[in-house]
């Protein structure tokens, strides 16, 4: 799996896809073996991305309440897009192959709708956020807006839309 991670991340970087060949000759197997774990390189590619998405929420989690609940949706956000960024290749393949390559509708999405739940719960909790908000059209809104983002794109504009939109979630001053 860790030389799979690795095949993709770079071929994601360079804008290229990768070969269930590469893939098992990086990782000093056979081809034949990675077949027998993973049927189709869509497969591996889902497996992959879900690992990934696995670590990004975990870590969401596991993140100290050092910080108002706003200002830490905020580094999970940026965080989030990140990742969401340099997956792009791998959602394509994805896609391609019929997948959902979105993390609100794959088996990995209870834990992005868990975590954002949570900030919001806690935003509510501790009057950094508003209390109308709901985690799913939050998560929606987050995809949305970096799904505007090109092949080309570094991700600029969305990061920049993501902050506006974070902007949208703070409890208003009254």
């Amino acid at each position: 799996m860790a030389a799979a991670r690795e095949a993709f991340t770079r071929a994601d970087t360079a804008g290229e896809t990768v070969s269930m060949n590469q893939i098992a000759r990086s990782a000093g197997v056979g081809v034949a073996t990675l077949y027998r774990h993973f049927p189709s390189r869509d497969e591996l590619a889902l497996a992959v991305y879900q690992s990934k998405l696995d670590e990004v929420t975990a870590r969401a989690r596991a993140r100290t309440q050092a910080q108002n609940a706003h200002a830490s949706i905020r580094v999970w956000v940026a965080e989030f897009a990140s990742f969401m960024l340099a997956t792009r290749g791998m959602m394509d393949t994805l896609r391609a192959a019929g997948q959902s390559a979105t993390p609100f509708a794959s088996p990995a999405s209870d834990g992005v709708g868990e975590v954002v739940a949570a900030y919001l719960a806690d935003g509510v909790a501790d009057g950094s956020m508003r209390d109308n908000l709901d985690a799913m059209d939050v998560t929606v809104a987050i995809c949305a807006l970096l799904g505007i983002t090109g092949p080309d794109d570094s991700g600029a504009r969305a990061r920049r839309l993501l902050d506006l939109f974070t902007d949208s979630l703070a409890a208003q001053a009254e």
